[in-house]
């Protein structure tokens, strides 16, 4: 194992780590709080915890997406050998898998959540929030948020795993 892996690997997991709990912080503590406001406040408010966040998050997330994919790739040329003699690739597997999630930010933002995060920012823009589904938008944003932070913990945790083998 070269001096590189243990930096990679290091690297990867508190990056990964760190756009799952901001994620994550955003949906259980942050998101709470910010519903008790209504209309053009909630929507401002949405958009500032929006903003915020999305470079912090996506950027931790695809460098450390990155940084499992080399792993991966490094480990191609490392395999292990199981307690049959077999050639095993399992920990390059599950490096890929890591990376692949982890990416996987960016096709379920723009696919699933895109819809939502428009009208909210224009809402949060305009300062016309008061439109009564306003605050239905947000709860949805929210929920699909948390499971998008739940998609980074879990693919971190993969990663995880794929640096103990």
């Amino acid at each position: 194992m070269s001096r590189l892996t243990p930096a990679l690997q290091t690297y990867s997991i508190l990056a990964g780590s760190l756009a799952a709990g901001a994620n994550l912080s955003t949906s259980i503590i942050v998101f709470p709080a910010l519903l008790h406001a209504t209309g053009a406040t909630l929507s401002k408010q949405w958009l500032i915890l929006y903003e915020s966040g999305i470079l912090p998050v996506s950027g931790c997330a695809m460098t450390s997406s990155l940084g499992f994919a080399t792993l991966a790739y490094r480990a191609f040329f490392s395999p292990t050998l199981t307690a049959s003699g077999a050639v095993s690739y399992a920990q390059r597997n599950l490096y890929v898998a890591a990376a692949v999630g982890l990416f996987g930010l960016v096709p379920y933002t723009r696919l699933l959540m895109w819809g939502t995060i428009t009208e909210l920012s224009k809402r949060g823009q305009s300062g016309k929030g008061e439109e009564k589904d306003t605050r239905e938008l947000v709860e949805r944003w929210g929920t699909m948020n948390l499971w998008r932070g739940v998609l980074l913990l879990g693919s971190t945790g993969v990663g995880i795993w794929a640096s103990l083998l």
